[in-house]
C-alpha cells in the first residue's frame, strides 16, 4: 500500500493497520500526553521560571523523540514564550536571526557551491587516492584534517567545508558498489530523504565532532571568542592560555571519539558492520578503477570549480583574520560597532551569486561566437540553495537561542543560581556544578548563546558563594566546548545533522561516551591550568 500513497492522500496507508501501531502511532500518543505529564511542573511557586522550564521540557522531548516535525518543534517558542509572558515576541524571533544563523547559512551557501561546481566530487577523488576504500582510515584524515583547519578558521565553515568532500567520497563508494549509504529504515514522512546507514553515519559524526575539538582550542573563534569578551570585565583572560589549558582535552578527546565511533556505528569489536566495513577496505582495486574513470570522464579543472575553490580560501582568510585575540585583525580597525563572522561569510556569499561561472561570453567581445553557446549562470543559485538547505534544522538552532533567551527573562536563571548558592558547596563541588549546568545548557543551546547570556552570571554568584571569580565561571567556560550530545549544541553539528539526516537520538548515542569523558577531561584541567588563561 505505501508504493500507492501520493501527496495529500489520507489517512496514510499504514493507519489501516493496527499492527503497525507502535511504529508510526504512538507518536501522536505522545504528543498530547507528554504535556499533561509534565504538567505538574506549572506549580512551581515562581511562575515565570516554572512556565518557561515547561516548555523547554516539552520541546526538547518532542524534538529528541521526533514526535512531529523538527520546524514545527522549531517555532512552538515562538508562540508560547510571548503568551506565557516571559519575552516579548521582538525578543524572541530576534533570536532566530542571529549572527550565528548567518555564519551557518553563509557556509552552506558554501557547500552547496562546492556540489554545483563539482568542486566537492574533485576533492573527493583526491581523499579517495589517499585513504583508498577504508573506512577507519577516511574517519582519521577526516578527523585531523577538520580539527586543523577549523583551529584557524571558523569550525562552522570547516565543518561545511569536510562534510561536503565526506558526501562525496560515501557517493563514490556507492557508485562502485562497494557500499550501502543508505539505511533500509523506512522513514516516518512520506518521500522523506533515506536515513544514512551506521558507517555512513559514524564518517559524518566524525566530521561534525572533529569542528568541536579544533574550535576548542583556538583562540580565532566563537565560542573562545565570546568567553573572552564576557570575562575579560571581570578578570585578565590570555587568549594563548586556551592553547595549553585545552590542548589535553583535545588529545584525549581525539581517542575517546575516534574508538567510540568505531565501536558504535563502524564495527570495531562485533555486528554486521564490522564485516561491511571490512569487505569495503578490501575493494581497494574497485575503488582506484571506478576513480581513474571518473577523473577521464571529468576532465581538467574547470573555471567554475577554480573560482569557486579561490573564493572559499578568500572566504577563509577573511574569518581567520577577522578577530584573531592574539593580535590585532581587521575588524579592531572598523570604528564604533563590531563585525561579527556572520560579515565575510554573507560577503563572500554575495560574489557566490553573482561571478560567473563559465566566460564563453567574453568571446563576443572579440568579436567571435563561442563554440558552445548558452548563458553564463552564477556560481551557485538560489533554487538550488534553497533545495539544499536544512531549514527546519537551522531553525531549531534558533530555538536554542529563544530559549536561552526566555531562560534568562523569565528569572529561571536566577532561580538556579540562587538554589546553588542556598547550598553553600565549597571549591570542588561549585567546580562541578558549573560544569554540569554548563554542559546541559550546551547539550540544548549552541556554545556561543550559552557564553554570551549565562556566562557573565557566574562570575557574581562565585563571589557571592565565596569561591572568588573563578570558582563558577572557569568550570562553567570550560564546559560550553562539550557540544556532543544534539544538534542544536553548536552550528557544525546542526549542518551535519541538516545534510546527513542524522537524527537527535543518533547524535546521543554518538555523543554520549564523548561527552561523560571531555565533562571529566575539561573538568580536571580546569582546575589543574585554569590560571594559564585567566588570572
Amino acid at each position: 500500500m505505501a508504493e500507492d500513497y501520493k501527496p495529500g492522500q489520507l489517512p496514510y496507508p499504514e493507519q489501516d493497520e493496527r499492527k503497525k501501531f507502535c511504529k508510526f502511532h504512538y507518536k501522536g500518543v505522545l504528543l498530547l500526553l507528554l504535556p499533561i505529564l509534565l504538567g505538574p511542573i506549572l506549580l512551581g511557586p515562581e511562575v515565570l521560571a516554572y512556565r518557561m522550564l515547561y516548555l523547554g521540557t516539552v520541546v526538547y522531548l518532542y524534538y529528541i523523540l521526533n514526535l512531529m516535525s523538527q520546524l514545527a518543534v522549531a517555532f512552538i517558542l515562538v508562540v508560547f514564550v510571548p503568551v506565557c509572558g516571559i519575552s516579548a515576541s521582538k525578543v524572541i524571533c530576534t533570536s532566530y536571526y542571529s549572527d550565528l544563523m548567518f555564519v551557518t547559512l553563509g557556509s552552506i551557501f558554501m557547500g552547496v557551491m562546492m556540489d554545483v561546481s563539482k568542486l566537492s566530487e574533485r576533492l573527493g577523488m583526491m581523499v579517495i587516492g589517499c585513504v583508498g576504500s577504508n573506512l577507519r582510515l577516511l574517519q582519521v584524515f577526516l578527523m585531523f584534517m577538520t580539527a586543523i583547519t577549523s583551529f584557524f578558521v571558523s569550525s562552522t565553515f570547516m565543518a561545511a567545508f569536510w562534510m561536503k568532500i565526506a558526501q562525496a567520497v560515501i557517493l563514490e563508494y556507492t557508485a562502485a558498489g562497494i557500499l550501502v549509504a543508505e539505511s533500509e529504515e523506512e522513514t516516518y514522512e512520506r518521500q522523506a530523504k533515506p536515513y544514512p546507514s551506521d558507517p555512513v553515519i559514524g564518517i559524518y559524526l566524525t566530521v561534525a565532532y572533529s569542528a568541536t575539538l579544533g574550535a576548542m582550542i583556538s583562540p580565532f573563534q566563537d565560542p573562545n571568542g565570546e568567553i573572552y569578551a564576557t570575562l575579560k570585565p571581570f578578570m585578565s583572560v590570555h587568549p594563548a592560555g586556551f592553547l595549553l589549558l585545552y590542548a589535553a582535552p583535545l588529545i584525549f578527546g581525539f581517542i575517546v571519539i575516534a574508538l567510540w565511533i568505531n565501536m558504535i556505528f563502524l564495527g570495531l569489536f562485533w555486528g554486521k558492520t564490522k564485516d561491511v566495513v571490512r569487505d569495503v577496505a578490501q575493494s581497494k582495486e574497485g575503488i582506484q578503477q571506478a576513480i581513474a574513470n571518473k577523473k577521464d570522464n571529468m576532465g581538467p579543472w574547470t573555471i567554475h570549480s577554480i573560482f569557486t575553490l579561490l573564493l572559499i580560501i578568500i572566504t577563509a582568510i577573511l574569518l581567520f583574520t577577522r578577530l584573531p585575540l592574539l593580535w590585532s585583525g581587521w575588524d579592531d580597525h572598523v570604528p564604533i560597532v563590531k563585525c561579527g563572522a556572520s560579515v565575510p561569510i554573507i560577503l563572500m556569499s554575495l560574489f557566490f551569486f553573482a561571478v560567473p561561472a563559465n566566460y564563453m561570453f567574453c568571446r563576443y567581445y572579440c568579436c567571435r561566437q563561442p563554440q558552445k553557446e548558452g548563458t553564463a549562470p552564477a556560481l551557485v543559485g538560489w533554487k538550488i540553495v534553497n533545495a539544499n538547505t536544512p531549514w527546519s534544522h537551522l531553525f531549531m538552532m534558533g530555538a536554542g537561542g529563544a530559549f536561552l533567551r526566555g531562560y534568562k527573562d523569565s528569572k529561571l536563571m536566577d532561580l538556579v543560581n540562587q538554589t546553588i548558592a542556598r547550598q553553600g558547596y565549597r571549591s570542588t563541588s561549585c567546580a562541578v556544578l558549573a560544569s554540569l549546568l554548563g554542559t546541559l545548557l550546551t547539550s540544548i543551546a549552541p556554545a556561543t548563546f550559552v557564553a554570551n547570556i549565562v556566562l557573565g552570571s557566574m562570575v557574581p554568584l562565585g563571589i557571592q558563594m565565596g569561591v572568588g571569580k573563578r570558582g563558577l565561571a572557569v568550570p562553567f567556560a570550560a564546559s560550553v566546548h562539550n557540544q556532543f550530545l544534539l544538534p542544536v549544541s553548536t552550528t557544525s553539528n546542526t549542518l551535519i545533522s541538516g545534510w546527513g539526516n542524522i537524527r537527535p537520538y543518533q547524535f546521543l548515542l554518538g555523543g554520549i561516551v564523548p561527552a561523560l569523558s571531555m565533562f571529566i577531561f575539561l573538568g580536571v584541567f580546569s582546575a589543574l591550568l585554569g590560571s594559564t588563561a585567566y588570572k
